[in-house]
Formats: C-alpha cells, sequence, structure tokens
C-alpha cells in the first residue's frame, strides 16, 4: 500500500510524470494542457515536500516536466516553419495561378 504523504501520494506523481509524456509522445495538446493544470493543482495543495521519498519524486516530475516543456518549444518550432513554408508556397501559387490567368487573355 502506498503511503501518503500530505495530499499527494508519490504513485500521483508517478501517474503525472506518465501522463505528461503520454500526451507530448501523442502531441495531443489538449490533453497535455489539462494534465499540465491538474498537475499544478495538486503541487499547490501538496505544499513543500515532507521527506526524502516526496521530494525525489518532485524532483523527478521536474525533470520531466522539463523534458516536456523542451519537446512542446521543439514543435512548436517545426510548426512555425511548417506554416512558413505554407505560406511561401501559398504566395508562389496565387503569382502563378494570377499569371496563367493574365496569359489566357492573350492567347
Amino acid at each position: 500500500m502506498s503511503e501518503k504523504v500530505g495530499p499527494t501520494s508519490i504513485k500521483q506523481w508517478l501517474y503525472f510524470e506518465k501522463a505528461l509524456q503520454f500526451h507530448a509522445n501523442a502531441e495531443d495538446w489538449q490533453a497535455l494542457e489539462k494534465v499540465n493544470a491538474k498537475m499544478i493543482s495538486a503541487l499547490t495543495a501538496a505544499g513543500k515536500p515532507s521527506n526524502r521519498q516526496q521530494l525525489l519524486a518532485r524532483k523527478s516530475l521536474a525533470a520531466v516536466h522539463q523534458a516536456v516543456v523542451k519537446q512542446l518549444a521543439q514543435a512548436k518550432a517545426k510548426l512555425a516553419i511548417e506554416m512558413s513554408q505554407f505560406q511561401q508556397q501559398q504566395d508562389g501559387l496565387a503569382a502563378y495561378q494570377l499569371t496563367q490567368l493574365s496569359g489566357e487573355d492573350y492567347d
């Protein structure tokens, strides 16, 4: 049986770790946001860790959270590049279509 220390058990911190990793890997950003909000609430409610196991569990959670934030930043950067490329292609396509249409007038 898991020892409860304060309002949150060590198993619950592990649950947050796994949920953060799962939703980040699935790129399910809405679910990730929900897990993050619940995690913040749980951390706020729990207060400071009261023993070494709690401290280690939270350090592990912090490391996973930091990795997920890094992964999210990379996904955001990748999306920005893709959006820029898409915009450039749209501009080129519009120019091509305009040229094609204006050329038809002279045919």
